[in-house]
Order: C-alpha cells, then structure tokens, then sequence
C-alpha cells in the first residue's frame, strides 16, 4: 500500500495508480472538498477511467496515524502548506512520530518540500548559508523519529518532474523557491 500524505487534488495518486495496477494506493488531506472530484473519477467504471486500486480520505495530520497504523509500505509527502510543511521540513517531532506511526518496518519515504524568502518557515527551516547544516539537522530528527533519510536539495526542475499539479504550478513560478528532498525509510 503506497500512501501520498496532504494529497491535495489527487493527480498523484490517479497517477501512480495507473502506472502500479496490483498497488492500493491511497491519498489523505485535511480538507474533504478538494477529494470530492478525484473519489468520484477513481469510483467510476474503468472503461470511463476508474481506478480500482485508488482510494481517498480526510486524515489531518492530528488524527493519523488512525485506521491506517502500520500498513503503509511506502509514503509520500510532496510539497505540503500549512501545517504539514511545517511539521516535515521544521521538524515537529509529534507530527514526524505520526507519520512514522503509518508506516512499516522498512517502508519507503519520499518527502520535497519547498520554501520562499518571503516565507516564515525560510527563516527556520533552510536559510542560506547554513543549509548543510540544517540538512543534517533534518537528518538527525528524522532518525529521532524512527526513519533512516538523506537530505539534499532538489532544483526547479527536479520538482517539475514529480507528477503533482502543485509541482509544475512551484517549478515554473517566477517566485524565487528552495526545494529540499528526504528520502529514505521507516526503521
């Protein structure tokens, strides 16, 4: 079971559902509103483009890991506001224990998430020349909570390349943006 955390519109899930037919692949927002639409595509026949093996949810960040404790084998968050940007890129050690609450001994995590100068986040998360550090940092909370990553940077075009809606919007904004990847597992 694959699991995008803050799915937003769902593209990312319809699309790794289509690619990964024999994975159940679910996506969970905050908001119910912005599921409506892509629970109703997924629900349709496949002749008209359904998908048996996507689902979606409302699961705040607060309430995981939920019905969904320890099943996940591999767990996405990408580019996430609010909230959930803060509690993956800050890191808040609550929030990172939730997410790894979702998971199995061994899934897969794939984070990106980006910031801007004019963010507040910016000034706590990654700032300029101290970045490397603050990498490590990263790193170190991680492991804290239960997950073996590495953090590096990730370019414009790196980002566009996910199969996100959210993603092309960032990669060709002209708002000046710092993209930062986690990628490892749950131990």
């Amino acid at each position: 079971m694959h699991l995008d955390f803050g799915t937003g519109d769902g593209t990312y899930v319809q699309r790794r559902a289509r690619l990964e037919p024999s994975t159940l692949v679910i996506g969970v927002d905050a908001s119910a509103e912005g599921l409506r639409e892509p629970s109703r595509k997924a629900a349709a026949k496949p002749a008209r483009g359904g998908l048996a093996n996507a689902l979606f949810g409302v699961l705040p960040l607060e309430r995981a890991p939920g019905e969904l404790a320890g099943l996940v084998d591999s767990l996405t968050v990408l580019l996430p506001w609010g909230s959930l940007l803060r509690a993956v890129a800050l890191p808040e050690a609550d929030a990172l224990a939730r997410l790894r609450g979702l998971c199995k001994p061994g899934a897969a995590l794939h984070i990106v998430f980006g910031y801007g100068p004019g963010d507040p986040l910016a000034v706590q998360a990654l700032p300029g020349p101290a970045a490397e550090a603050r990498r490590a940092e990263l790193v170190q909370a991680y492991a804290a909570a239960g997950f073996a990553v590495a953090a590096r940077p990730r370019s414009r075009a790196e980002v566009g390349e996910l199969p996100t809606t959210w993603a092309k919007k960032l990669a060709f904004s002209s708002h000046e943006r710092q993209f930062v990847a986690l990628v490892g597992c749950a131990q």
